[in-house]
């Protein structure tokens, strides 16, 4: 798909000039009608323009798709045809990738696709449990609590990101100011300062020393320890992208991480269990559940967990039992579904453990965000006290010296 500049004129003859993405000519000269504008011309759009036009603005955002989800639902719960819902969005959309996705959904439904078919045509932007919702909405006639259920879910994804966001924006500030005070006093003030104090013939005492160590170390060594760091976490991006094993290894540490592995964990849990609790209320059967839940939990630790679990069950055995038998998965999500199993309540069941491990990790992200702080600030003056006393001591004993000698 690439991009056309157009004109065209409406039913009022007006000229409208705008870009829109599509496949070929014939494809712009159908979107446009359908939207009431008669092409006059269209070309492509330059190939440097259109890749940095794609590049900034193809990507789809959570809340462009929550706005999106949010408005078919509410415009089909009032009565109105899927077909104009989709066309009042796209006709008011403002970001022109998800409109040109949008105009897409309404030619193949108008073509005989069903909703949930036409997503499926953009993998990148709906994902696989997205579309799988829909066609159980669509099957069992329940598209829009369906709808509803996605829009929630997509609103607590992006919930659950703005606060862990929330909680790394002081302490990454906090890095880099701290990052950029540190390399000045190094590099500058320390080497400048004692210098003075060895020309004048004062002692040093041993924690001067060490902190003359470390501004030798990062006057002559930092950039190259900088570019070894970023030669690392390259080299560690591309392992990650190419080797399994590699992938295993990362997402095993970043559950045993301290203080962040444990919120990390419950979240993927929490992720998980709402998930399944939704999609199986939908009508997906309980494997597909399973299956789609490898991917949901973005853990290959989880994910094998959950992989082994599906195929005990397909085995014949049950799915409280397979859940017990993976060390990886928690007792008590393996509670919840064996009283789910007796009681045929299995969402419930799921949506239970949903609630437990939302709220756990909301407080952890609580507590995390109140101790990062104090943490941060004691650090910050560790540092800072350690360079005032290595270099304004020796200043105060030189002055103090002078003084007694005159």
């Amino acid at each position: 798909m690439q991009y056309f500049n157009y004109r065209a004129i409406d039913s009022a003859g007006a000229v409208q000039c705008g870009r829109i993405a599509a496949i070929s000519t014939v494809e712009v000269d159908l979107q446009l009608s359908r939207r009431g504008l008669e092409l006059i011309v269209c070309k492509p759009s330059h190939a440097v323009i259109s890749f940095l036009y794609g590049t900034r603005r193809a990507r789809v955002t959570r809340r462009q798709l929550i706005d999106f989800t949010f408005h078919v639902q509410q415009m089909t719960s009032a009565g109105v045809p899927l077909l104009d819902s989709l066309k009042e969005f796209r006709d008011g959309a403002e970001h022109k990738h998800l409109c040109a996705i949008v105009a897409d959904l309404i030619d193949k439904i108008e073509s005989g696709s069903s909703l949930s078919q036409a997503c499926s045509a953009h993998r990148a932007v709906f994902r696989p449990i997205y579309t799988s919702m829909l066609k159980a909405g669509e099957d069992s006639g329940r598209l829009v609590e369906v709808l509803a259920d996605l829009s929630s879910l997509l609103k607590w994804q992006d919930e659950t990101i703005s606060s862990i966001q929330r909680v790394l924006i002081y302490p990454a500030f906090v890095s880099v100011v701290l990052f950029v005070v540190i390399g000045f006093v190094m590099t500058w003030l320390v080497p400048s300062l004692l210098s003075f104090i060895t020309s004048a013939g004062g002692e040093l005492p041993w924690h001067t020393h060490w902190l003359i160590a470390v501004s030798n170390a990062i006057t002559h060594h930092g950039l190259a320890a900088l570019m070894l760091l970023v030669v690392g976490v390259i080299s560690l991006s591309i392992s990650l992208r190419g080797s399994s094993a590699a992938r295993q290894w990362w997402h095993q540490l970043q559950l045993k991480l301290p203080l962040a592995g444990p919120v990390l964990y419950k979240i993927k849990l929490a992720r998980f269990c709402r998930c399944a609790a939704l999609m199986y209320a939908s009508g997906i059967t309980l494997i597909d559940t399973l299956k789609h839940g490898e991917s949901l939990v973005d853990n290959l630790v989880l994910s094998k967990a959950l992989r082994s679990a599906r195929e005990q069950v397909m085995a014949g055995e049950k799915v409280s039992n397979a859940f017990q038998s993976q060390r990886e998965l928690p007792p008590l999500l393996t509670r919840l579904i064996r009283v789910g199993e007796s009681t045929g309540g299995m969402d419930s069941a799921f949506m239970q453990a949903s609630y437990f491990y939302e709220r756990a990790s909301r407080e952890s992200i609580d507590r995390l965000e109140q101790f990062i702080g104090p943490v941060l600030i004691v650090f910050v003056g560790a540092i800072m006290s350690w360079v005032v006393l290595s270099v304004i001591g020796p200043i105060y004993d030189l002055v103090f010296s002078m003084q007694g000698a005159m």
